[in-house]
């Protein structure tokens, strides 16, 4: 096994001066540089990241902790976390909680004994995120007291939604999305931005909502008959997710519920299935919102000031599903 003392000689400088290339330390030559990591290369050297995190205090280790991979939003996510944080010479500790506060918990503390640096935190439960009070964290796509995150303009967002309803004609819109079980959510406003634009339209809305869990199951045919059977006069659907707003479009295909293609629907995320199934959508700028969660982490490691709260501006795609020329 290759030592720094071997990469020193077959370079021809000192110990030291391999150890601050690795360290990023001191006025060392650009030259000089490539070559250490050159002889690196073909002597298949990999420094000990633990020893190297004791001396620098940092382990250039960042954990990611969200609920899902398997949801397109957080896959996104996920990918842009891991490119920025090897762009800026972190290794990224990926953690799924599958939404379950004890889960998370537990990866909240094996965050903490590998010896991360930071933690970006999709999180469910506040009192596992204040368990590593002493840690570095930046919130994505939740509200924390204390704790800087980044979002999108979900109130925006629903906003958006209602209006392309309503533009639509519709006069008994139902918004169709996930359980909220706690206010800092982003769900909350995105609703609320949904809600209070159709009331100031004069429009009253449904709403019928799925515990997160189901998002995944097989079948959404008994919710979809249960919302129909509850709010008949539907002629719209927000769909919270473009996932669900897929799934609500393929298993109404199936069914005699009168709700055809014909009834517009808008999804939310702006994700790769809503273009595949035609579907127009409120759309989050997902991998700038990894990258900035990064950046604001990385700053703060570095000791700089850093914002409490970044709001994302987002967009609306208008596609087959609410286009009113498609509908004639």
């Amino acid at each position: 096994m290759a030592t720094l003392k071997d990469i020193a000689e077959r370079v021809g400088v000192s110990i030291t001066t391999v150890s601050r290339v690795l360290n990023g330390k001191g006025s060392i030559s650009q030259e000089t540089k490539d070559r250490v990591f050159q002889v690196m290369k073909e002597l298949d050297y990999h420094p000990n990241e633990m020893a190297r995190s004791l001396v620098s205090k940092n382990s250039h280790l960042i954990g990611l902790i969200v609920p899902y991979i398997d949801h397109a939003f957080f896959s996104t996510l996920t990918a842009a976390v891991e490119a920025a944080c090897y762009k800026a010479g972190y290794k990224l500790f990926l953690c799924t909680s599958g939404g379950h506060r004890d889960r998370e918990r537990e990866q909240f503390a094996a965050l903490r004994s590998n010896n991360v640096a930071g933690v970006l935190v999709c999180s469910r439960d506040l009192g596992a995120v204040s368990n590593l009070a002493d840690i570095p964290q930046v919130s994505i796509e939740r509200t924390v007291d204390g704790m800087p995150s980044v979002a999108c303009d979900n109130y925006q967002g629903g906003v958006l939604a209602a209006q392309e309803l309503l533009a639509n004609g519709c006069k008994a819109p139902l918004l169709f999305g996930n359980r909220i079980v706690s206010m800092y959510l982003p769900a909350y406003l995105r609703y609320q931005g949904f809600f209070e634009t159709c009331r100031k339209a004069g429009v009253a809305c449904g709403e019928y909502y799925i515990d997160a869990e189901d998002l995944f199951a097989k079948d959404l045919g008994n919710d979809l008959r249960r919302a129909k059977e509850r709010f008949p006069e539907t002629d719209g659907v927000f769909a919270t997710s473009d996932v669900l707003a897929a799934r609500i479009q393929s298993a109404s295909r199936n069914m005699s519920l009168g709700w055809g293609d014909d009834l517009p629907m808008v999804g939310f995320d702006g994700v790769d299935i809503s273009e595949y199934c035609r579907i127009s959508t409120v759309a989050q700028p997902i991998r700038e919102m990894g990258e900035l969660a990064v950046k604001i982490l990385i700053d703060w490691l570095n000791g700089e000031e850093v914002p409490q709260s970044s709001i994302l501006p987002v967009s609306f795609i208008r596609r087959d599903s609410s286009d009113p020329k498609r509908r004639g």
